[in-house]
């Protein structure tokens, strides 16, 4: 069985197991999953796809729509970015360049909050230790805007604060 059919076939199995119907195949490398157990994920042709594709499996695996959850948009977005990367470790496609795309997303989703008034201290210690956040920064900040472009190295995630 070639890669792409092996990664199609690991997707279909998942999400099987967690009872998740694929409404949709992306055309893009994003997805998103209903309280439905649906999900809208890219076909998955590499580690990223292939991530993304977890990702959205995790959202409906965790209990993310779950009514009595409450967690911050952040924290489940964290919970899900930790699923798929266990997901690839376990299938043996991780990539750190994922990971950085994961840290990227939380901290992109972590700003939001912060912007419509979060308590930045708030945030849990082991998100904070993932994501390198700085704490002191984001405090003295009006707004903190994450980039998400295309980040292949740790040092290009890039977050950008206006000062009050």
């Amino acid at each position: 069985m070639g890669e792409l059919q092996d990664m199609m076939e690991i997707v279909l199995n998942e999400a099987k197991k967690h009872k998740i119907s694929i409404t949709n195949w992306s055309k893009s490398s994003c997805g998103s999953s209903t309280a439905d157990n649906e999900i809208k994920i890219p076909v998955p042709v590499d580690y990223d796809t292939l991530g993304v594709c977890f990702h959205e499996i995790a959202h409906i695996a965790l209990n993310h729509f779950d009514e009595k959850s409450k967690k911050l948009r952040y924290v489940e977005e964290y919970e899900a970015e930790q699923y798929a990367i266990q997901k690839l470790k376990e299938y043996n496609y991780y990539n750190k360049r994922y990971e950085y795309r994961a840290i990227t997303h939380v901290l992109f989703k972590i700003a939001q909050s912060t912007n419509r008034g979060h308590n930045i201290k708030k945030v849990p210690k082991e998100i904070i230790k993932w994501t390198n956040l700085k704490i002191n920064k984001w405090k003295e900040a009006q707004k903190v805007f994450v980039v998400v472009d295309n980040v292949k190295r740790k040092k290009d995630i890039k977050i950008k604060y206006k000062k009050h």
